[in-house]
């Protein structure tokens, strides 16, 4: 595979990553989360954004958008080191 193809891949992986992390940033701070406590040892975070958007609200969705990020950019730079590896 060409390795020009690889650095752009990743650029392209990456900036979705960063998009998808942006959106779920606007949410979180157009709809902040809601602490409920019932006793004091059980406690829950809800988010106050509509059903639509409030299941993009949770752990899956950041670590997936903070893994797009993580690959984009280590397929970006492995691609620079190999082809100034290769010249």
């Amino acid at each position: 595979m060409n390795l020009a193809l690889i650095i752009k891949i990743g650029a392209i992986f990456s900036s979705v990553g960063i998009s998808l992390f942006g959106i779920l940033v606007a949410i979180l701070l157009a709809f902040p989360v809601v602490k409920q406590c019932i006793p004091i040892s059980r406690c829950t975070f809800s988010s106050t954004a509509p059903e639509p958007l409030s299941t993009l609200v949770n752990p899956g969705y950041a670590s997936i958008s903070l893994s797009c990020i993580a690959i984009g950019v280590l397929m970006f730079r492995l691609g620079i080191y190999f082809r100034d590896k290769k010249n």
